[in-house]
Parts: C-alpha cells; sequence; structure tokens
C-alpha cells in the first residue's frame, strides 16, 4: 500500500479495483461474481476513504456510481502510469453499474448493510481509544 501513496484517492481507488478485478479474474470467478463482489469493494472503500464526498442528495448505491465515474473521468485518470494498466476496470465499469441500477434493492441492502457495520465499527475505535486516554483499558 505504501507505493500506492504517490496516488491521489480517486487513482489509487482505480489501481486497488483493478488490482481486486484481476485476482478475481485469475481465480476464474464468473463475471456475476466478480461484478458483485467489485461493487461490495466500492462500497467498503467509500465508506473507509470516500465518505466525506457522499451527496446526500443520493441514495448510498448511486454514491458509489458517482465516485467511481468522477474516478474515470477525472483527469487524473490520465496521468497514472501506463505501467498500471486499468483495463480490467474499464471493462467491469459498465457491469457493476448495470448492477447498481438493475438490482436497486438489494444493493441498497448491501450498502446500509455495510454502512451499519462501519458506523458500529468506528463507534467501537472511538470508545476503545477513549477508553485508552482515560487509563481505563
Amino acid at each position: 500500500m505504501n507505493k500506492l501513496n504517490r496516488y491521489l484517492p480517486d487513482q489509487k481507488f482505480l489501481i486497488l479495483l483493478n488490482r481486486f478485478i484481476l485476482r478475481y479474474d485469475e481465480s476464474d470467478c464468473n463475471k456475476e461474481k466478480i461484478v458483485k463482489d467489485a461493487y461490495l469493494f466500492c462500497v467498503g472503500y467509500f465508506l473507509k476513504y470516500q465518505q466525506d464526498y457522499q451527496n446526500p442528495y443520493l441514495k448510498g448505491p448511486s454514491n458509489i456510481i458517482a465516485v467511481l465515474s468522477s474516478a474515470l473521468l477525472s483527469p487524473n485518470f490520465y496521468t497514472i502510469p501506463s505501467t498500471v494498466s486499468l483495463e480490467r476496470v474499464l471493462y467491469f465499469y459498465k457491469f457493476i453499474i448495470e448492477y447498481i441500477i438493475w438490482n436497486e434493492y438489494e444493493v441498497e441492502r448491501i450498502f446500509a448493510t455495510q454502512k451499519q457495520s462501519f458506523d458500529s465499527m468506528s463507534t467501537l475505535k472511538r470508545n476503545d481509544t477513549f477508553l485508552l486516554k482515560k487509563g481505563k483499558m
């Protein structure tokens, strides 16, 4: 991950998503599994690193479409070195978007579940930090 620190957040997101998809490709997973798990990856990445950019006028999964599209349309996309191939992200982009659009209730449920899980983990970490500072752990 240290090598990725030189990239901007949207570049890092695309590079990590591409690596994720490539690993699934190498393990001969079918396209449907790759798309569903890639969406889950996007949700996790969004909640952990890009939640500050959430558009309050969009439902959760629509934020994923916005973040993914924004990263691909960003001028920063063209500054990623040619040694980093994003071919698989470009190929799966349309399938991820279609999955979000055509499975509205499923993706909303996944997003809500992941957000709830992320929020509860964040609360636990804050409580642990607070207790450590007070010397009670």
